[in-house]
């Protein structure tokens, strides 16, 4: 496996928000259909601690890259990188999960040898991490970057990865009462809130975990779907359970 350089990540932008320039089809518009099974992960997985990731998102081409490779940007050079566009840095977040890692790049095989797609950027390398595939927008359109109250937007990429909530954490569950359950996974700033206005019928708890909770991908086979929420507090979530065999159904 290719150099990471600090494995673990600060969970993408994407999983939040998005740069104003980043124009995304609807789910709809991209005609994405994937089965809501578990896909298959490697049996040596290894959780690392979370670390400030060093990402990169490609505005035309809706890809995420993270430093890595043979010449990953060094965590002292990183304030000062200005990327260009199509090219733009992504935001930190405040990290709710206890560990995680990256096994593949996305459109790669699960059979892979090689498993990460790597860039060359400004004399620097780079692993894909995700890609963003198409939006969803509860009860109705809204700002993506910052959904009005009663709204939220689901934004669904690929993105090889495994979260671990280790038991004993406290964890918000979000659920639309219909089957579809998600974990929030980060936060703008301060600390998690119920206090957030949702659309009819979404309920918003908190609970501690009596085992450990591993969040991995859907979609089975090569791919690695995750649905990633935000609400109007800014809160991300991850979706965990699905109401249907597929997603979307018809």
């Amino acid at each position: 496996m290719k150099n990471l350089g600090i494995v673990t990540i600060f969970l993408m932008v994407l999983a939040i928000g998005f740069t104003a320039c980043l124009s995304i089809d609807t789910i709809e518009e991209a005609g994405v259909q994937y089965n809501t099974i578990p896909s298959e992960i490697p049996t040596n997985i290894e959780f690392g601690a979370i670390g400030l990731a060093k990402e990169l998102l490609h505005a035309k081409d809706k890809i995420v890259v993270i430093n890595g490779g043979d010449n990953p940007i060094l965590t002292e050079d990183w304030d000062d990188f200005n990327p260009r566009y199509p090219w733009t840095k992504n935001l930190d977040r405040f990290i709710l999960f206890d560990s995680t890692t990256l096994y593949r790049s996305p459109n790669v095989s699960k059979d892979c040898t090689d498993c990460f797609t790597e860039i060359e950027y400004k004399d620097y390398s780079w692993l894909e991490l995700a890609e963003i595939i198409g939006v969803s927008y509860i009860p109705d359109e809204t700002d993506i970057l910052k959904p009005e109250e009663g709204h939220v937007v689901i934004k669904t990429i690929q993105k090889c990865q495994v979260i671990l909530f280790k038991s004993g954490s406290t964890i918000y569950d979000l659920t639309d009462n219909k089957g579809n359950s998600y974990i929030m996974h980060a936060i703008e700033s301060g600390e998690p809130s119920l206090d957030v206005e949702l659309p009819e019928g979404w309920t918003l708890e908190s609970r501690v975990l009596t085992e450990d909770f591993i969040l991995t991908p859907f979609g089975g086979g090569d791919f690695c779907y995750y649905n990633i929420l935000g609400d109007n507090l800014g809160q991300g979530y991850h979706q965990y359970e699905y109401a249907d065999t597929t997603y979307q159904s018809e």
